[in-house]
Protein backbone atom coordinates (compact mmCIF):
# COMPACT_ATOMS: atom_id res chain seq x y z
CA UNK A 1 0.00 0.00 0.00
CA UNK A 2 1.33 3.53 -0.89
CA UNK A 3 2.21 5.73 2.05
CA UNK A 4 0.18 8.77 2.84
CA UNK A 5 1.40 12.06 1.51
CA UNK A 6 2.44 14.48 4.22
CA UNK A 7 3.48 18.16 4.10
CA UNK A 8 5.79 18.90 1.23
CA UNK A 9 8.82 21.14 1.83
CA UNK A 10 9.90 22.91 -1.33
CA UNK A 11 13.69 23.60 -1.29
CA UNK A 12 14.91 26.29 -3.63
CA UNK A 13 17.71 24.80 -5.72
CA UNK A 14 21.08 26.49 -5.24
CA UNK A 15 22.68 28.03 -8.26
CA UNK A 16 26.14 27.16 -9.44
CA UNK A 17 27.52 30.44 -8.05
CA UNK A 18 26.08 29.71 -4.61
CA UNK A 19 27.40 26.17 -4.64
CA UNK A 20 30.80 27.43 -5.75
CA UNK A 21 30.80 30.09 -3.01
CA UNK A 22 30.28 27.43 -0.33
CA UNK A 23 33.73 26.04 -1.12
CA UNK A 24 35.31 29.25 0.32
CA UNK A 25 35.48 29.33 4.07
CA UNK A 26 34.94 33.07 4.43
CA UNK A 27 31.81 33.08 2.26
CA UNK A 28 30.51 30.01 4.04
CA UNK A 29 30.91 31.64 7.45
CA UNK A 30 29.19 34.78 6.24
CA UNK A 31 26.25 32.81 4.94
CA UNK A 32 25.94 30.85 8.19
CA UNK A 33 26.00 34.06 10.24
CA UNK A 34 23.34 35.53 8.01
CA UNK A 35 21.01 32.51 8.22
CA UNK A 36 21.25 31.60 11.90
CA UNK A 37 18.20 32.03 14.04
CA UNK A 38 19.55 32.95 17.42
CA UNK A 39 18.67 36.38 18.83
CA UNK A 40 21.84 37.25 20.71
CA UNK A 41 23.76 38.38 17.54
CA UNK A 42 22.56 40.90 14.98
CA UNK A 43 24.03 40.43 11.54
CA UNK A 44 24.33 43.43 9.24
CA UNK A 45 25.07 43.13 5.57
CA UNK A 46 28.27 45.00 4.61
CA UNK A 47 28.79 46.24 8.14
CA UNK A 48 32.34 47.44 7.35
CA UNK A 49 31.07 50.24 5.12
CA UNK A 50 30.35 53.38 7.17
CA UNK A 51 26.97 55.07 6.80
CA UNK A 52 26.65 57.96 4.33
CA UNK A 53 26.28 60.58 7.08
CA UNK A 54 29.52 59.62 8.85
CA UNK A 55 32.86 61.36 8.45
CA UNK A 56 34.63 58.26 7.12
CA UNK A 57 32.16 57.66 4.32
CA UNK A 58 33.37 57.65 0.73
CA UNK A 59 31.51 56.55 -2.31
CA UNK A 60 32.66 53.61 -4.35
CA UNK A 61 33.34 55.83 -7.36
CA UNK A 62 35.69 58.03 -5.29
CA UNK A 63 37.56 55.12 -3.81
CA UNK A 64 39.24 54.35 -7.09
CA UNK A 65 41.33 56.55 -9.34
CA UNK A 66 39.31 57.35 -12.43
CA UNK A 67 41.56 59.99 -14.08
CA UNK A 68 44.44 57.75 -15.12
CA UNK A 69 45.70 60.22 -17.74
CA UNK A 70 46.22 62.89 -15.08
CA UNK A 71 48.11 60.42 -12.90
CA UNK A 72 50.35 59.43 -15.80
CA UNK A 73 50.91 63.09 -16.66
CA UNK A 74 51.86 63.79 -13.06
CA UNK A 75 54.35 60.93 -13.11
CA UNK A 76 55.86 62.19 -16.38
CA UNK A 77 56.01 65.76 -15.09
CA UNK A 78 57.75 64.57 -11.92
CA UNK A 79 60.31 62.61 -13.98
CA UNK A 80 60.94 65.62 -16.25
CA UNK A 81 61.28 67.95 -13.26
CA UNK A 82 63.75 65.56 -11.64
CA UNK A 83 65.82 65.35 -14.83
CA UNK A 84 65.80 69.14 -15.23
CA UNK A 85 66.89 69.61 -11.63
CA UNK A 86 69.77 67.17 -12.19
CA UNK A 87 70.81 68.99 -15.37
CA UNK A 88 70.54 72.37 -13.62
CA UNK A 89 72.67 71.14 -10.72
CA UNK A 90 75.30 69.81 -13.13
CA UNK A 91 75.28 73.09 -15.06
CA UNK A 92 75.73 75.14 -11.90
CA UNK A 93 78.54 72.89 -10.63
CA UNK A 94 80.36 73.01 -13.97
CA UNK A 95 79.96 76.78 -14.15
CA UNK A 96 81.40 77.15 -10.64
CA UNK A 97 84.27 74.81 -11.48
CA UNK A 98 85.00 76.72 -14.70
CA UNK A 99 84.86 80.04 -12.84
CA UNK A 100 87.32 78.75 -10.25
CA UNK A 101 89.61 77.45 -13.01
CA UNK A 102 89.65 80.80 -14.83
CA UNK A 103 90.15 82.66 -11.55
CA UNK A 104 93.16 80.43 -10.83
CA UNK A 105 94.56 81.05 -14.33
CA UNK A 106 94.16 84.81 -13.97
CA UNK A 107 95.78 84.72 -10.53
CA UNK A 108 98.74 82.74 -11.88
CA UNK A 109 99.06 85.18 -14.79
CA UNK A 110 99.06 88.16 -12.42
CA UNK A 111 101.67 86.47 -10.22
CA UNK A 112 103.87 85.81 -13.27
CA UNK A 113 103.50 89.41 -14.42
CA UNK A 114 104.40 90.70 -10.94
CA UNK A 115 107.39 88.33 -10.75
CA UNK A 116 108.66 89.40 -14.18
CA UNK A 117 108.28 93.05 -13.21
CA UNK A 118 110.24 92.48 -10.02
CA UNK A 119 112.96 90.60 -11.91
CA UNK A 120 113.08 93.39 -14.48
CA UNK A 121 113.51 95.98 -11.74
CA UNK A 122 116.11 93.96 -9.82
CA UNK A 123 118.00 92.76 -12.91
CA UNK A 124 118.95 89.48 -11.28
CA UNK A 125 118.67 87.34 -14.39
CA UNK A 126 120.11 89.99 -16.71
CA UNK A 127 123.44 89.66 -14.92
CA UNK A 128 123.97 86.33 -16.57
CA UNK A 129 123.99 88.07 -19.98
CA UNK A 130 126.80 90.40 -18.98
CA UNK A 131 130.28 89.69 -20.23
CA UNK A 132 133.27 89.07 -18.01
CA UNK A 133 134.84 92.35 -19.15
CA UNK A 134 133.14 95.76 -19.03
CA UNK A 135 132.91 96.33 -22.79
CA UNK A 136 130.58 95.40 -25.62
CA UNK A 137 132.06 92.48 -27.62
CA UNK A 138 130.10 93.48 -30.76
CA UNK A 139 131.10 97.13 -31.23
CA UNK A 140 134.09 97.00 -28.82
CA UNK A 141 132.91 100.08 -26.93
CA UNK A 142 133.78 100.51 -23.28
CA UNK A 143 131.07 100.33 -20.67
CA UNK A 144 129.55 103.43 -19.17
CA UNK A 145 130.12 102.45 -15.58
CA UNK A 146 133.09 102.50 -13.25
CA UNK A 147 134.47 99.22 -14.58
CA UNK A 148 134.43 100.55 -18.16
CA UNK A 149 136.40 103.66 -17.16
CA UNK A 150 138.92 101.53 -15.27
CA UNK A 151 139.33 99.25 -18.29
CA UNK A 152 139.79 102.27 -20.59
CA UNK A 153 142.49 103.69 -18.30
CA UNK A 154 144.21 100.29 -18.11
CA UNK A 155 144.27 99.93 -21.92
CA UNK A 156 145.48 103.51 -22.46
CA UNK A 157 148.17 103.09 -19.79
CA UNK A 158 149.31 99.86 -21.47
CA UNK A 159 149.50 101.60 -24.84
CA UNK A 160 151.40 104.53 -23.31
CA UNK A 161 153.95 102.26 -21.60
CA UNK A 162 154.49 100.23 -24.75
CA UNK A 163 155.07 103.45 -26.74
CA UNK A 164 157.59 104.68 -24.13
CA UNK A 165 159.43 101.36 -24.27
CA UNK A 166 159.54 101.45 -28.05
CA UNK A 167 160.89 105.02 -27.99
CA UNK A 168 163.48 104.07 -25.39
CA UNK A 169 164.65 101.08 -27.45
CA UNK A 170 164.79 103.17 -30.62
CA UNK A 171 166.96 105.82 -28.99
CA UNK A 172 169.35 103.33 -27.32
CA UNK A 173 169.89 100.71 -30.04
CA UNK A 174 169.78 101.84 -33.69
CA UNK A 175 170.80 105.53 -33.48
CA UNK A 176 167.88 106.64 -35.58
CA UNK A 177 168.21 104.39 -38.69
CA UNK A 178 167.14 100.93 -39.75
CA UNK A 179 170.05 98.52 -39.51
CA UNK A 180 168.70 96.22 -42.23
CA UNK A 181 167.85 98.75 -44.94
CA UNK A 182 169.97 101.59 -43.71
CA UNK A 183 167.09 104.03 -44.16
CA UNK A 184 166.37 106.51 -41.40
CA UNK A 185 163.68 105.18 -39.08
CA UNK A 186 160.59 107.16 -38.21
CA UNK A 187 160.43 108.24 -34.60
CA UNK A 188 157.94 106.49 -32.35
CA UNK A 189 154.90 108.62 -31.54
CA UNK A 190 154.20 108.57 -27.82
CA UNK A 191 150.64 109.48 -26.85
CA UNK A 192 149.88 111.70 -23.96
CA UNK A 193 149.95 110.16 -20.55
CA UNK A 194 146.43 108.98 -19.57
CA UNK A 195 144.87 110.31 -16.43
CA UNK A 196 143.29 107.83 -13.98
CA UNK A 197 139.53 108.08 -13.58
CA UNK A 198 138.23 110.07 -10.64
CA UNK A 199 135.36 108.60 -8.60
Amino acid sequence: MAPELGAVNNVQPASRKERHAQSYREDLEKSRLKNRRENFCHYEESGVTPPPDSLGYISEADRFVTDVAAVEKGIRDAAIAKKESIVHTKRVNRADREEKRWRTIEMEHEMDQRRQEELRLEGAFSKSNKTSMPYNPINLQYGDGRDGQCLRYSDEALTYRSALRAQHLQQRQNNGYNPITGAPSLPVVVPSQPQPPVF
